[in-house]
């Protein structure tokens, strides 16, 4: 049994698949893969990339090698694309792993390709900077690319790819400037599949879905558009448990830094959840308007700086005191993880990659 002072995470991984099937109905007729990097958004890539490969996933990305060796031991026939492209050397592990670099450079397509010829042909993503100015290849490097002689024999171009730099934002002129770039790209390219919408991308239409959606955020239940009705099934939930009630004189300070003063007698909480699990101590006392959590459904203030271990709340006028044991939720059902974060001036993907391991994890 998780001990007492324990914060608690949930999980429904029933959520996570309905969130996929209605990102599967979006895309239309163009594949939906899951993006599961950053230990699926800091939810456990263990539960997360099994549950959508139920649900009926079959490509996967992540960021890094090392992160595709173990999402390859969770599922042994999916495909797996991995952004960071081949690291010098690497090329090996990854065809042991049967794993698809995004080819950001002419050197890693170089370095790709020296490795199939000395083996066998093996599939590989071009990834084109179509405005991002991130990873990938611009049209100087195109370019480059399409005259070096035979440089697509000997591998194989399963796939090409981009990514949105203002999706979240559908009235930002950025979408249409990039979808033109990466039709010029395309144009100029060997045939292939192609990949270009992320979450927000793919609301923004059928011209943006291409063969392939990489979805990401969405499956998570946060909004891609900044709005907070834009947000699918929530699958995440964050309580901490109250540790100690106490009350306050006109005049007494909280917390590192005496950032609160009370103007006059309160009652507060103490509960067990601090920086030390991943929600930020700016929170506390540089969000732009007040950071609120709840409890029992009753919206509490945050009081005073955060500290490792714990956070106050403001439990002066709630109808029903709570109880030592009580859990204050910080993001759920009553309290959306998108709503969180706008008031801390952060995103929701933040929050959720920035989970630490000292939660109780439970999975629905």
């Amino acid at each position: 049994m998780p001990a007492s002072d324990q914060a608690e995470l949930s999980v429904d991984l029933a959520a996570l698949a309905a969130n996929y099937k209605t990102m599967q109905k979006n895309a239309g007729q163009a594949e939906t893969s899951a993006v599961v990097k950053a230990d699926g958004y800091g939810l456990g890539m263990a539960h997360i990339a099994p549950a959508l490969a139920t649900a009926g996933c079959r490509t996967f990305w992540v960021a890094q090698l090392n992160e595709a060796i173990t999402l390859r031991a969770l599922l042994p026939d999916a495909v797996i694309y991995v952004l960071n492209g081949v690291p010098s050397g690497t090329a090996a592990q990854f065809e042991a792993h049967d794993l698809r670099p995004c080819l950001i450079t002419l050197a890693q397509v170089q370095e790709w390709q020296g490795h199939c010829r000395a083996g066998k042909p093996l599939p590989a993503c071009l990834f084109i900077d179509s405005g991002f100015n991130r990873l990938g290849f611009g049209e100087i490097e195109i370019a480059e690319l399409i005259a070096t002689p035979d440089i697509f024999e000997g591998w194989e171009l399963s796939l090409i790819a981009s990514h949105l730099a203002c999706a979240d934002e559908p009235k930002n002129p950025m979408n249409g400037a990039q979808l033109e770039r990466f039709r010029s790209a395309l144009a100029v390219l060997p045939d292939a599949p192609a990949s270009l919408a992320n979450s927000g991308g793919t609301m923004l239409g059928p011209d943006y879905h291409f063969d392939m959606i990489r979805t990401g955020t969405m499956l998570y239940g946060c909004s891609a558009t900044a709005r907070e009705e834009d947000a699918l099934q929530p699958i995440a939930g964050l309580r901490a448990p109250l540790l100690q009630i106490r009350q306050l004189s006109a005049g007494d300070t909280i917390g590192y830094g005496a950032t609160f003063t009370a103007s006059g007698e309160m009652t507060i909480g103490v509960a067990s959840l601090g920086y030390g699990d991943g929600l930020s101590r700016h929170f506390g006392d540089q969000s732009p308007s007040p950071i609120r959590f709840t409890i029992g459904g009753q919206p509490v203030s945050l009081l005073g700086r955060i500290s490792m271990d714990s956070l106050a709340v403001d439990l002066t006028n709630l109808a029903a005191l709570p109880f030592v044991g009580d859990m204050v939720e910080i993001f759920g059902h009553d309290n959306p993880i998108d709503r969180l974060a706008h008031q801390g001036n952060t995103i929701s993907y933040e929050l959720l990659t920035s989970l630490g391991n000292r939660y109780n994890r439970i999975y629905k």
